[in-house]
């Protein structure tokens, strides 16, 4: 099992709006790594913008391939993507208020978060295992 970041834009996806919806079923599309992410992976959901952080856990359940988003997924967008892409299904596992990018900097171990460094136009980013333990011990404190 490998962790990874799957970043949402609130100026393209109804991120909030999606968590609100108890459909535990969701897509995401992938835009590097297809042959890296797989079955059971983990994914932290990261809302970009000013309010950024994660806010959510997804299960992966498929193996990237080429597919039309979800019926369910196409009302969040604000300017629906209707073109077949690489995407992964998943299930939202947890969900929670927002841990702040302000926040995770803080965390020892968590300095190098990917996220945080490189090429920020992309959607998904790799965690280490390491990292991906903090990350998961965290979102378990802030949701007792």
């Amino acid at each position: 099992m490998s962790y990874w970041t799957f970043k949402s834009n609130p100026k393209k996806y109804k991120l909030n709006e999606r968590l609100n919806n108890p459909d535990p079923n969701t897509s995401w599309r992938i835009t590097r790594f297809k042959h890296e992410i797989h079955i059971d992976d983990i994914a932290f959901i990261w809302r970009t913008g000013k309010d950024r952080g994660i806010c959510a856990v997804v299960r992966i359940y498929s193996e990237p391939q080429e597919m039309a988003e979800l019926d369910l997924e196409k009302q969040y967008y604000v300017d629906l993507d209707v073109e077949i892409r690489c995407r992964v299904k998943g299930t939202i596992i947890k969900k929670f208020p927002c841990i702040s990018h302000k926040i995770l900097r803080t965390i020892p171990g968590l300095e190098s978060l990917s996220v945080f460094h490189g090429f920020q136009q992309a959607t998904n980013f790799p965690v280490t295992e390491k990292e991906g333990n903090i990350i998961e011990s965290l979102i378990q404190t802030v949701t007792k």
